[in-house]
């Protein structure tokens, strides 16, 4: 768990840094496209060059025109009066006339907003203005050096405080974990332990410390069950087992059939007892992915009809709304899981036992209700909660029958009634096909 937090802590660390990385090559990519946005306009100096070197007995003659409409360039010359003395596509916003003030602003801004360079020329002085938007002209025209080295270095100081606090608060981070999950860390290891230390359900990982403490008392809870449960079975078996070890005493003394029928019967207990055992064991590893789809009426039918016919004395109904409901299921388990409940209804009660199937669009049930006392609310409850501990034939038959419900991903319910018993099982139509019955 541990190592599992560290690769998280590091990946988000590095992918911070990568991060920065990403930014900083989009910044540099950014002034490089408007750099080279800037150099689809021609160098000043070079403009001045190439006038300088193609001029006549007038600046803007025909060759220098067509050159600065290619470049779309507007250039004046102005004398030391600051007159215009001569231009090439000079707006009409632009005066004729300038004094020193007017050549002073336009030399370090923009000349109606357009953005100029200026020549000196010996009879006065040659502009250049490119198109508006084009080019940037700085408000100022020096630069101190120790002033950018002083920049650079504190830029560069940024960078490592900024490099130095990751790694500061990635430490942070890891000891915090490790102080955080140390704890968890250590319940888990002794999570089935004696000596298991309850975890503290407050913090950012309480739901973790509550899931980790539920384990824990349901493991416990499992385990007190259990012991409860073994000496239930050892009380179950010890019983039939004297008998049969008295009445056994008494065959050699005396022929009695009736004996022998009483040593049957407690053999017969026994043997179910240890069914049950091996049954629950099995449910246990049950794989469900070797459940097959079938139509529980079938099973329903069948195991009717064989009570019917063991019980020809007891008034068994079967009733259901819908002919064709098709689950996945293990068809023995199943079979198991209705048998147990209505063997219960059969020995243990004298009137009359409803089966009934009802199914809707989403959900069917089956109802085992029976004519009788009930049972103790206690056993209710214990079935409720899986609580095993308290194991008797009547009890043990329904917490295997809530254990293969469960299997079959469906719901038990039970409940004493004014008229007696009432077990439901309930299981969702997912995956199932149904046809109503007519």
């Amino acid at each position: 768990m541990f190592n599992y937090f560290l690769k998280r802590v590091t990946k988000t660390t590095f992918r911070i840094l990568f991060l920065m990385f990403l930014f900083f090559a989009m910044l540099i990519l950014l002034f490089y496209l408007k750099y080279e946005n800037r150099n689809t306009f021609e160098n000043p100096n070079f403009v001045y060059d190439y006038v300088l070197e193609n001029k006549s007995s007038i600046y803007f003659n025909e060759t220098n025109k067509k050159y600065l409409a290619d470049k779309s360039i507007w250039s004046i010359r102005l004398d030391d009066n600051g007159n215009v003395i001569e231009s090439f596509n000079k707006p009409s916003e632009v005066k004729e006339k300038f004094d020193i003030k007017d050549v002073v602003r336009f030399t370090r801004y923009y000349l109606e907003d357009y953005p100029v360079f200026t020549y000196v020329l010996e009879d006065g002085i040659l502009i250049f203005a490119y198109p508006k938007g084009s080019l940037d002209k700085l408000p100022f025209n020096y630069y101190n050096f120790d002033s950018v080295l002083f920049d650079l270095k504190v830029f560069l100081l940024f960078i490592i405080l900024f490099l130095v606090s990751i790694y500061v608060f990635y430490r942070i981070d890891i000891k915090s974990i490790y102080k955080k999950l140390f704890p968890i860390q250590k319940a888990i290891d002794n999570l089935y332990e004696d000596d298991y230390e309850v975890l503290d359900e407050s913090g950012e990982l309480r739901e973790l410390s509550k899931t980790i403490n539920y384990a824990n008392k349901k493991y416990s809870d499992l385990k007190l069950s259990q012991i409860k449960w073994i000496r239930g079975v050892s009380h179950d078996l010890r019983t039939p087992l004297s008998k049969i070890t008295w009445n056994l005493n008494n065959l050699k003394e005396n022929y009695d059939v009736n004996l022998i029928n009483k040593t049957n019967e407690e053999v017969i207990k026994v043997s179910n007892i240890i069914e049950d055992l091996n049954l629950t064991m099995y449910l246990e590893s049950v794989n469900k992915n070797k459940f097959t789809k079938e139509n529980p009426i079938k099973i329903l039918r069948k195991l009717i009809v064989e009570k019917i016919n063991d019980n020809p004395n007891r008034d068994i109904d079967f009733k259901f709304n819908y002919e064709d409901i098709n689950i996945y299921m293990d068809e023995h388990l199943f079979y198991r899981m209705i048998e147990n409940v209505l063997s219960n209804s059969i020995k243990y009660t004298c009137g009359k036992i409803s089966v009934i199937l009802n199914a809707s669009e989403d959900m069917f049930r089956i109802y085992i209700k029976d004519e009788g006392e009930g049972i103790d609310e206690e056993i209710i409850e214990k079935l409720q909660n899986s609580d095993i501990s308290e194991v008797r034939t009547h009890g043990f038959g329904l917490f295997i029958s809530k254990q293969i419900c469960e299997i079959h991903n469906g719901n038990f319910k039970i409940l004493n009634t004014n008229n007696g018993l009432n077990v439901i099982f309930e299981f969702k139509l997912q995956d199932v096909e149904k046809k109503l019955w007519s």
